[in-house]
């Protein structure tokens, strides 16, 4: 048995939700194990020098600063100023075989490797362009094993924010996956229902909005004067306006409490398609619902066509027109504070486009049916899979752990 160490982004947190999975079935051979995990002796930490620390403090003030270029800049900095001069915050007393690092470089004389959604991850979503020396010196190093990117399209981020010529065999791609669900669809339901996906935590009150809510609630409107029997689940905390708005509209509910896993795996079953017109790269909302064998209606941006194949495996809208999604490398352009209201400006245009897409699937069955067996399909067996991505990481370990 070889052990793992999974560490969390940033300043060496706890990993993000979407880590779960690998948590728990990691592939044969290997344990892998979170500094808060299992064991006493897990939050012992190497503790910060005063250099360190410094680091640490300046670059915490800076997250709570507006985002304007300067200051954006100068977080940057610092952040990548931290991380090299930083020891590993790793569990003491435990044996480490091999770090796997959670879209973050690691400068450390040990084997590790690294993941990230598009390049910018690896920089806190700083300027990349500012820390190229510190990327590619990290990079290129022999205790860098493998470099994953989620996607292809996170692959390209990384290529054209610098040369990668002397690391670019360690760059692979390694879908996110899920784990195949065992339970029977249910077709004979009076009513049909759509299901939103959001977050719970109130004090990411952004959230609902880059995921699409509030397109997705204003598309369910206009189906419900056209349809009858129709029902929409908001799983988020919705903003205020949503819900003076629609709180009381009969066919739409509200769960904006944290659910467990078993009902929110309830949730999914029952219901028939995910209203998901999200502003965000491919996440795990999209690959869950298609292991519940759900149809996922969703904006075509960033990555989400590579799990997402138009009326195969998914029902894609195309992006509004003139809306700077994309930054100079490819890259989400999520830091522009220009972007979300422009976004807002297209709202209706984006409505109008589900409810068309939407209404396809309502009134076909059969078509809502195929869609949803071979999204499952797909990440039952396929590149989204569980089982794929488990056999890729196995062969990434053995490499990296070879003696």
């Amino acid at each position: 048995m070889k052990y793992v160490f999974l560490k969390g982004r940033s300043e060496g947190g706890l990993p993000h939700s979407l880590y779960r999975e690998l948590l728990r079935f990691p592939p044969d051979g290997y344990r892998i194990f979170t500094r808060n995990a299992e064991n006493t002796g897990m939050k012992q930490l190497t503790p910060f020098s005063k250099k360190q620390q410094l680091f640490y403090d300046l670059n915490r003030k800076l997250r709570g600063v507006t985002y304007d270029r300067l200051w954006r800049e100068a977080r940057t900095l610092f952040y990548m100023g931290l991380k090299e001069t930083q020891r590993p915050r790793l569990p003491a007393g435990r044996k480490i075989d091999l770090v796997f690092s959670s879209q973050q470089l690691l400068f450390a004389e040990m084997p590790w490797v690294a993941d990230f959604e598009y390049a910018d991850a690896l920089v806190d979503y700083g300027d990349i362009r500012l820390a190229r020396r510190f990327i590619q010196k990290a990079l290129r190093s022999r205790y860098c094993k493998k470099i994953m990117p989620w996607s292809e399209w996170s692959k390209r981020t990384l290529l054209r924010s610098m040369d990668c010529g002397s690391f670019r065999e360690k760059i692979e791609v390694v879908h996110l996956g899920v784990a195949a669900k065992n339970f029977i669809k249910k077709t004979d339901k009076e009513k049909l229902r759509f299901l939103f996906v959001g977050s719970t935590n109130r004090l990411n009150y952004l959230n609902f909005e880059w995921k699409g809510g509030f397109e997705a609630a204003e598309a369910f409107v206009e189906l419900s004067k056209k349809y009858d029997g129709l029902e929409l689940v908001l799983r988020s905390w919705v903003p205020p306006e949503i819900k003076e708005k629609y709180g009381d509209k009969a066919g739409i509910i509200i769960i904006d409490n944290p659910l467990s896993e078993e009902d929110l795996a309830s949730l999914y079953v029952s219901s028939d398609i995910l209203l998901f017109p999200s502003h965000l790269n491919l996440g795990m909302a999209i690959l869950e619902a298609m292991s519940y064998e759900l149809p996922v209606i969703a904006i075509d941006v960033y990555d989400v066509s590579e799990a997402l194949k138009d009326m195969k495996t998914g029902v894609l809208i195309k992006p509004p027109p003139n809306v700077n999604y994309y930054t100079w490398n490819g890259a989400a352009n999520h830091q522009d504070n220009t972007l979300l209201p422009r976004i807002r400006q297209f709202r209706p245009w984006i409505v109008k486009r589900i409810v068309e897409k939407t209404s396809l699937l309502i009134e076909d069955a059969s078509l809502r049916r195929r869609i949803g067996r071979e999204a499952r399909e797909e990440t039952d067996r396929g590149e989204f899979s569980l089982t794929k991505r488990n056999a890729k990481l196995k062969t990434i370990f053995d490499e990296a752990t070879a003696v």
